[in-house]
């Protein structure tokens, strides 16, 4: 009982605080971190995904999800066109959290929406689950929205937002997962403080990783440490393969360290994560696995590309050089992160313009997928 009383407290204090940050501010520049965290707290073992919650507490939890400062005098009246939405297959993750925060963020500006569950005129939907199969949502312009590495079958989506490199008309537009991270000062100016910062003061432990999952895709990445362990000792702090206990912050762990580890979970063109952004902001050299096409938008003298089994002996060589040259060191430390400093800000303005462009059509105009009497089992959810 004492327990629960305490953890009743703490769950006031935290209202408290945050209600202390939305008057304060005044809806302005609202930290969603804290709605993240608030949705992890409360709403863990109470909704099964994060659809439930923005779809069920929509009207109540408006002012958090959209930063109403943005909308125009003459926007605010009820001459927007209505759309009905609805979201599903998501989980309450914070990059899943934050990207349905700005599809309604950006919706909002142009159009009245409502939440509609049973008959939504379009439907945004993930890779976790199957309910976008239900027959109640036949007659819907389904928007396949993936967060995975996954490619969409455009059989039953008619648009999609990915991050595969595919190009079919108007129904498809590329987002690259680091683009869609909710950093707010995600810029080339912040990576060159911190870089800058680093290459004043050099680390003087080795290499560092933090992995968690443990699945195939894992053999690739073990190996690669097996093999430069044989040079030094790579510090593992997740809870794959953990050599040195437990740690309380990814980042703060990280920046002790010239190199880390920045291998993907999966391997695909297209697909990226927030594993080589950590190693960015942690200030240390990423050793990077996964999409071999990153140097699209990342400068490749700022971090270490493997290309497979065949390229490990050359970067470990490589690596090694780095390490016993401070010149080198440094000369990398200091390189730009991004090839094009304001890619940020043009993807985003793209995704703006694919979603305007969808929404703005009429209903009969914006179908591309044949309509089909779809019969969903749930038996396909497990």
């Amino acid at each position: 009982m004492e327990i629960m009383k305490n953890f009743l407290i703490f769950n006031y204090i935290f209202l408290f605080i945050n209600i202390l940050i939305l008057i304060k501010k005044k809806l302005l520049n609202f930290s969603f971190k804290n709605v993240d965290f608030k949705l992890l707290v409360f709403n863990t073992f109470i909704y099964k995904n994060i659809s439930d919650y923005l779809n069920s507490k929509y009207d109540t939890k408006l002012p958090i999800f959209i930063n109403i400062t943005h909308l125009k005098e003459e926007e605010k009246n009820n001459t927007k066109k209505k759309i009905r939405l609805y979201f599903t297959n998501y989980l309450s993750t914070s990059y899943q959290t934050y990207q349905i925060k700005k599809i309604i963020e950006i919706l909002s500006l142009m159009f009245e929406i409502e939440i509609d569950p049973d008959n939504p005129d379009y439907l945004f939907y993930n890779v976790f689950y199957c309910y976008h199969m239900e027959q109640k949502f036949n007659n819907s312009i389904k928007i396949a929205y993936y967060t995975e590495n996954k490619l969409p079958d455009f059989n039953i989506a008619d648009y999609a937002i990915s991050q595969s490199h595919i190009n079919f008309l108007d129904r498809s537009f590329r987002l690259p997962y680091l683009i869609g991270l909710n950093f707010k000062n995600f810029n080339n100016s912040l990576f060159t403080l911190i870089r800058q910062y680093v290459s004043r003061y050099p680390r003087t432990k080795f290499c560092a990783a933090v992995i968690s999952n443990n699945h195939s895709f894992t053999r690739f990445r073990l190996n690669f440490i097996k093999q430069l362990n044989r040079y030094k000792r790579v510090d593992m702090g997740g809870k794959f393969h953990n050599n040195i206990g437990k740690i309380k912050n990814k980042i703060s762990f990280l920046k002790n360290y010239k190199f880390s580890i920045a291998m993907e979970n999966s391997e695909g063109d297209g697909y990226i994560s927030e594993k080589i952004i950590d190693s960015f902001l942690s200030g240390t050299i990423p050793i990077y696995y996964g999409d071999y096409m990153i140097d699209e938008y990342l400068n490749p003298k700022s971090y270490i590309l493997i290309r497979g089994r065949e390229d490990i002996n050359k970067k470990i060589q490589f690596i090694k050089k780095i390490d016993k040259s401070d010149y080198l060191y440094k000369k990398i430390i200091k390189e730009n992160v991004f090839t094009d400093i304001y890619f940020k800000e043009n993807i985003e303005k793209q995704k703006i313009e694919f979603l305007t462009h969808i929404f703005s059509q009429d209903k009969n105009k914006a179908k591309r997928v044949d309509n089909y009497n779809w019969k969903f089992n749930r038996k396909m959810i497990n």
